[in-house]
Parts: C-alpha cells; structure tokens; sequence
C-alpha cells in the first residue's frame, strides 16, 4: 500500500482530492487576506507573515506534487493541481511583499478566487 498525500508515495484520486482541496482553501484564505488588505481591515504586520505562511504552504504543495509519482490516469491532474498550487504561492508572495497596498491586494483577489475554483473543480 503506497502512502499518499504530501508525506510522500505514490498519488492516488484520494491524494489528488485532498490535496486539490488544500489548494482551495489556501487561494480562499489568501482572497479573503487580499480582500481585507484591500479595505484597509488588515494591520500590515499580520498581512506580510500570514500571507507568507500561505504562500510558503503552496509553494511546498506545489513542489510536492511536481515530484512524485502518480497513480495511472491522473497524471496530467496531478500537475495541474501543481502549477495552479505554484501559481497561488507567486500571488501570494505578491500580498507577502506588499502587505499594505490596497491596489495590489485588489488586483489579487480575482485570481485567487478563480484559483481557489479550478482546484475545487480538480477535487471532484
């Protein structure tokens, strides 16, 4: 029996889904993140370490999934979900350097949303 999820081995649908899902979750959190940093509603300080966190998250989910194997068929699903992941952690990134820019933060929620989806849709 192969482990799965991000502790190594083999990805299987059950990986692939809670993996997707961790995605998900990190591109919502991060919208909701650029969402108050682009009312004014997040101090600077906590803005620039909790997106770091996410986008660290991201970063090591991303790299995860571009490296090990996968169970046969879900290949290509697998490294969408790592190229999306990877894409989430360079936005975040963008919030972790500027933690206190409004237009940034706007510019940011959109495509965090539209991230957070895609991985939902890869979940299913």
């Amino acid at each position: 029996m192969a482990v799965t999820g991000c502790n190594g081995g083999t990805v299987d649908h059950h990986a692939l889904k809670r993996d997707a899902e961790k995605v998900a979750s990190l591109a919502t959190e991060g919208e909701l993140l650029a969402n108050d940093v682009s009312k004014g509603a997040s101090t600077t300080p906590f803005a620039r370490v909790h997106s770091k966190e996410l986008s660290q998250a991201a970063s090591n989910l991303a790299d995860a999934l571009a490296e090990r194997p996968t169970s046969p068929g879900i290949q290509s699903d697998v490294r969408k979900l790592s190229r999306l992941a990877a894409r989430v952690s360079r936005q975040l990134e963008q919030l972790h350097l500027h933690p206190s820019d409004s237009d940034v933060a706007e510019t940011l929620k959109q495509p965090l949303a539209d991230a957070a989806d895609a991985a939902d849709r890869l979940s299913k």
